[in-house]
């Protein structure tokens, strides 16, 4: 197939001036998704064949009746100009409606243009969902902030760049090296700006009966301004009677319910957890009592503002002094101090193989929008999972902040879980593998957010 070429079936098209710092002119077209190749109007992408191909796609995948496609290319662009641009064309959108954005993006050469990271969280406050990217070599080596020269020796899919081939389109998806392109839903619901966030705590549940009604007793009575809270507990058929203190919150209405026959690792129940969620923001937690639910509000706050996409809530303070808070078990150092030594070594380890300084890249409270994980391929069951989701979110251009939170370890008597000797293989061969692995599924489901219900795995 050729280079696509398409207009709306009215003919409608029509060529705006843009201000200086978007682009000289700027071509709007609002296309339908079933729509043939007939028209030579306009271009959807001026790029090859696959791009316009994969448009087409995804718009199928979108699954709204009478979806429509605008297209959008703002080649020099700052962030404020780009961020500003979604904002307008969002007003001008139905919901289910399908953008396809190109965009310069940040490089070395044209430092003050937009990251990967910058255009999420754009999209996210225009009131977009579902967003996928694909970014060029040369945007993905600026945002190695860390370690340029190793970034500069990996593959660009190891970076992050996208997929490279997708069923049903002819071609490699290589975008040019100075750009982003990017597909993206306009949401049903109002701009984040206009309405109540949700915020989907994903809470795996397994032998937890000494503190799991405590917990869910604090989160249901928990408030938050602006924020309304569903809590999607996973509970993998413990032995020691946790599943009917669960079963008691099954008709609590901010509770969606999952019961897994058998107990297949940690890292499962989160998965399925993140399946559930229908929120805007996704907060890990555990349900043994360790970190304070007070926390919440400031692991939230720079993401509700646009600052950030991604917050990890650090156990080990960042101020000078501030103490290692991590693990301390009273008539047991030995052994904490062998699994702080440990904690050093694998945080290390990270570190080195995805280009980051985290302080505590395997803390509970892993705090992201949703959309940051739309799509995304995940495969580890135990605490393996803690790698390969900070990985992943790295590749996909979402770094961290990190946020100090309130810490209390329990030691193995009280509960801990994790295999001393059995789980440290498993994280050396997670980090390694999800530096390269496949970064995302195929075919993508787009559905709109369905009705919480309860049911068994």
């Amino acid at each position: 197939m050729g280079a696509l070429r398409l207009k709306a079936e009215d003919g409608d098209q029509f060529e705006r001036e843009v201000a200086a710092h978007y682009s000289a002119r700027e071509t709007i077209e609002n296309i339908p998704a079933n729509t043939s190749v007939q028209s030579t109007a306009g271009t959807v992408w001026d790029i090859p064949a696959p791009w316009n191909e994969l448009l087409q796609t995804y718009a199928r995948h979108s699954d709204v009746a009478g979806a429509h496609i605008s297209v959008l290319r703002l080649m020099k662009g700052n962030p404020e100009a780009v961020a500003s641009a979604l904002m307008e064309r969002a007003a001008q959108l139905r919901a289910g409606d399908v953008l396809a954005l190109e965009i310069g993006g940040k490089t070395r050469r044209f430092p003050d243009r937009m990251t990967r990271e910058e255009l999420g969280r754009a999209l996210f406050l225009a009131g977009f969902e579902n967003t996928l990217v694909w970014a060029g070599r040369a945007v993905l080596i600026a945002e190695t902030r860390h370690a340029r020269v190793l970034g500069a020796l990996l593959p660009s899919s190891a970076l992050g760049a996208g997929e490279l081939r997708i069923p049903g389109v002819s071609g490699r998806l290589i975008p040019p090296s100075d750009r982003i392109l990017c597909l993206a839903r306009r949401s049903s619901l109002p701009k984040p700006a206009e309405r109540r966030l949700k915020l989907s705590v994903v809470l795996p549940v397994y032998n937890e009966r000494s503190t799991f009604c405590d917990l869910m007793e604090r989160l249901l009575a928990k408030q938050m301004d602006g924020i309304d809270m569903e809590i999607c507990l996973v509970e993998s058929n413990s032995t020691d009677g946790t599943r009917d203190d669960v079963l008691s919150y099954r008709d609590e209405p901010r509770v969606r319910l999952l019961l897994e026959d058998k107990p297949s690792g940690k890292g499962h129940a989160v998965r399925k957890g993140l399946a559930m969620a229908t929120g805007d923001i996704v907060l890990i937690q555990d349900a043994d009592l360790e970190y304070d639910l007070d926390d919440y509000e400031r692991l939230i706050a720079p993401i509700r503002a646009g600052q950030a996409s991604f917050v990890l809530g650090s156990r080990h303070s960042a101020e000078e002094g501030g103490g290692w808070r991590i693990r301390r078990f009273e008539g047991a150092s030995q052994i904490s101090d062998l699994l702080n030594l440990g904690h050093l070594f694998f945080t290390w380890f990270l570190n080195a193989i995805f280009m980051q300084r985290l302080r505590d890249p395997f803390t509970m409270y892993k705090v992201f929008r949703r959309d940051c994980i739309y799509a995304m391929r995940f495969e580890c069951n135990r605490f393996d999972f803690d790698h390969e989701l900070v990985g992943k979110l790295v590749r996909n251009g979402f770094s961290p902040i990190e946020l100090d939170v309130n810490y209390k370890s329990r030691s193995f008597d009280e509960g801990k879980k994790v295999s001393i000797l059995g789980d440290p293989p498993t994280w050396i061969r997670a980090c390694l593998k999800h530096r390269f692995s496949k970064l995302r599924d195929w075919p993508i489901a787009a559905p709109y957010i369905a009705s919480s219900s309860a049911g068994s795995d």
